[in-house]
């Protein structure tokens, strides 16, 4: 099995785990105003899922938080 660092991250491991995909999703929907509850409906994902994956990986920038997926997934791999 490759590195973490020359794994494909496009694949969760197990679907216990969120894809960089999924990840992306979040970002986007989250941007164009959808509900937490809306997001998770969308992905297939409890709200609770995408509410902690939101609250972990916001970074503060301009005094408000932003969710960047790709910073997500590093963290995650």
């Amino acid at each position: 099995m490759p590195p973490a660092m020359f794994r494909s991250s496009a694949e969760p491991l197990s679907v216990r785990y969120l894809s960089l995909a999924e990840r992306e999703d979040i970002a986007l929907l989250k941007v164009q105003g959808h509900s937490i509850q809306e997001i998770g409906r969308r992905l297939g994902r409890a709200a609770s899922t995408v509410s902690r994956e939101l609250r972990r990986n916001a970074a503060t920038r301009g005094g408000g938080l932003e969710y960047r997926a790709t910073t997500a997934q590093w963290h995650a791999d």
